[in-house]
């Protein structure tokens, strides 16, 4: 009886003992596996919030960036918008003061039309009443072709061709012959026969052709102005002439400083070079040659004329689009004592 019940006691001590060991290790387990579970989610939302932080540190320096961006963009605009107006104001007193010497230099015409009338008329009214058209165009212009040595300078580019920009457009794509039947190429050459008309006999002259290039018409000899010969050889030479290309001032100018020595220079052109001796330095591109730029080349040719005696005199044909050429034709001119003329649609 007792040692049954000794037996029994010991069993079921054992069995509670293993069931608390294994329960103990069951929260053991339990506590570890939520210890664990609790960690990483506080590291990844470490991590996130790192993350976060970075973003929006990132957000506002773009964000201020582009605040800048757009002020300065703001003050571009505002500053072009400015040159705009400067450059409209500019462009429109250019225009003014061509328009004035325009005027003025017709004026001065007229005047000197009406003086060389009434001497003329003061003089010999007989001889003033029998006076040929042509005799009475020599003091239309104010012009008198003189000198001992006198040189044509006959621009030959592309603009020669006509005064209206979409004009000169289609007739450069056009054949040969249409630009030789050009209508201001062909006034250009009516006013060439109209100097050598009056060249005195005892002088002697020199036809050059420019564009891109110069080239004597039709080769580098003096002739004199008595000689019949030699004047229909330049005109046929002349005839085979048709506008194309570019316009060098620089180039002819060099030639003629080169190579002759002229006493007296007759330009027939409609406006402003279009190259020079280097490409413009200011609002220049490869298709395209502003206002400025040819204001540029002009000057620079010129300066590298600065030096030579002879009298520059020039005859300015119309042009769409160059209100800067009578000015600066007109102060070159008046720089060697010579005139500057814009004659009238029905000369010569």
């Amino acid at each position: 009886m007792r040692g049954r019940k000794r037996r029994g006691a010991a069993g079921f001590n054992l069995a509670f003992l293993d069931i608390m060991a294994c329960g103990l290790g069951a929260i053991i387990l339990v506590f570890m596996l939520v210890k664990y579970q609790t960690e990483a989610p506080f590291t990844e939302l470490h991590a996130l919030q790192t993350d976060l932080a970075a973003a929006q540190h990132q957000t506002r320096a773009v964000a201020a960036d582009r605040s800048a961006q757009a002020a300065r963009l703001k003050t571009l605009q505002q500053e072009l918008q400015q040159r705009r107006t400067r450059a409209a104001a500019e462009t429109q007193k250019n225009n003014n003061a061509a328009a004035e010497i325009i005027k003025i230099t017709q004026q001065l015409n007229r005047l000197q039309q009406q003086k060389a009338q009434q001497t003329q008329a003061a003089a010999t009214p007989q001889e003033n009443n029998s006076a040929t058209p042509d005799a009475q165009q020599d003091h239309l212009l104010g012009l008198r072709v003189g000198g001992a040595r006198i040189v044509i300078l006959l621009d030959s580019s592309a603009s020669m061709a006509d005064e209206r920009l979409v004009d000169i457009i289609k007739i450069k794509v056009a054949n040969t012959d249409a630009k030789k039947n050009a209508p201001k190429w062909q006034r250009a050459l009516n006013v060439v026969d109209w100097m050598l008309a009056r060249v005195p006999p005892s002088s002697e002259y020199m036809i050059i052709q420019y564009n891109a290039k110069p080239s004597f018409v039709p080769t580098q000899q003096w002739r004199r102005g008595d000689d019949a010969e030699a004047r229909a050889q330049i005109q046929r030479a002349l005839a085979e002439l048709y506008p194309h290309a570019a316009t060098n001032l620089h180039a002819v100018l060099t030639l003629i400083k080169d190579s002759i020595s002229p006493t007296d220079i007759y330009v027939i052109t409609d406006g402003l070079p279009t190259q020079g001796a280097k490409r413009c330095s200011i609002f220049a591109s490869k298709t395209t040659v502003s206002g400025k730029c040819r204001e540029q080349l002009f000057l620079a040719a010129v300066q590298s004329f600065v030096g030579n005696p002879a009298k520059v005199n020039v005859v300015l044909l119309p042009i769409e689009g160059d209100p800067k050429a009578a000015h600066a034709y007109w102060r070159w001119a008046a720089a060697t004592a010579g005139v500057m003329l814009s004659p009238a649609a029905s000369w010569p």
